[in-house]
């Protein structure tokens, strides 16, 4: 069981240390990527040695992040020593990857969903953030840490991404007033908009190829896509497709399957009702209430009859 900590504690911390590796979640999307590097500039300006690590390809639609180019993936075996292990906008240990057999130092977990499984030797979670960077900037206001405009542009887009450009249920007038601070200290969100919203030409060739996958379950409130095995290409971005079942009138529940391995299938879900994190959760997975995921060890067809018949039990209890 964690420790929670507050905003300052989780500081004192963080400025404790000298040496710190911090880690993004698998399936990185902009969250964890501007919590994660907005936490590196301000560290790094502290004087702290830093390293960035993620357990998977990096996204093509976030290489504009300042600092990007500094992540490394982890090497099977390696050993890499450090004072403070910091694990960002990642519910549960699982989503660390290969990082987690890397690291041995004390870890701080910095979080924002309710399905955290509270794994970190220190947790400073909120979950009525919107985004684990409003968090992040919270944090640094308390400590009055300095916000620059390359760190407002990280964390900004940990921010929009998170809450789908304030438009989705977790966007609170705190998270607003944030938003509002870092374009105070210049950032652009027309460019960061511009920059999200390119889809690269391979992207759209598999979402293509995926489409004809659409099914429709429990009398058309659950949609389903599948990318599998022999579509994969862990360096195609499928982040937006979830979006095409999400937005068909009369679905509750949209659902994305891709299967990553022979028996390995990761399972995207966005839902208007359902507690999809509760059913993640069943499936060692977490997130939000209308926003979750998770990994099932078993291939495709497999996996979805088995998170099928969980999602309509749901459905039927509402």
């Amino acid at each position: 069981m964690s420790k929670e900590v507050d905003l300052r504690e989780a500081w004192q911390l963080l400025m404790g240390a000298q040496s710190l590796v911090l880690v993004s979640h698998v399936g990185p999307d902009g969250d964890t990527l501007g919590s994660t590097l907005g936490l590196a500039r301000a560290l790094k300006l502290a004087g702290k040695r830093v390293r960035l690590l993620v357990d998977d390809i990096l996204p093509a639609v976030y290489q504009f992040l300042p600092g990007l180019e500094a992540y490394e993936q982890p090497k099977a075996g390696e050993k890499i020593p450090c004072d403070l292990t910091v694990v960002v906008d990642a519910s549960s240990k699982d989503r660390m990857g290969e990082a987690e057999k890397c690291l041995s130092a004390p870890i701080l977990n910095i979080d924002h969903h309710v399905s955290n499984t509270r794994y970190a030797d220190y947790l400073l979670l909120d979950d009525k953030a919107a985004a684990t960077g409003e968090i992040m900037y919270l944090m640094l206001e308390a400590n009055r840490v300095p916000v620059d405009q390359e760190l407002a542009t990280d964390l900004y887009t940990a921010i929009v991404t998170d809450c789908g450009y304030f438009k989705y249920a977790n966007t609170t007038p705190r998270c607003m007033r944030v938003a509002a601070d870092l374009l105070e200290r210049g950032v652009r969100p027309d460019e960061i908009s511009d920059q999200l919203e390119l889809k690269a030409r391979n992207s759209v060739e598999l979402l293509a190829k995926v489409l004809p996958s659409l099914h429709f379950y429990a009398g058309g409130r659950i949609a389903t896509l599948e990318v599998p095995f022999a579509l994969y290409d862990k360096t195609i971005s499928t982040e937006s497709f979830i979006y095409h079942p999400r937005y068909i009138a009369g679905v509750d529940v949209a659902v994305l399957f891709k299967q990553v391995e022979p028996k390995s299938t990761r399972v995207s879900m966005r839902s208007k009702q359902v507690d999809v994190s509760k059913v993640a959760v069943a499936f060692n997975g977490g997130g939000h209430p209308k926003a979750a995921g998770c990994t099932i060890g078993l291939p495709l067809e497999e996996a979805k009859k088995a998170l099928l018949e969980a999602l309509e039990k749901a459905l039927e209890a509402l």
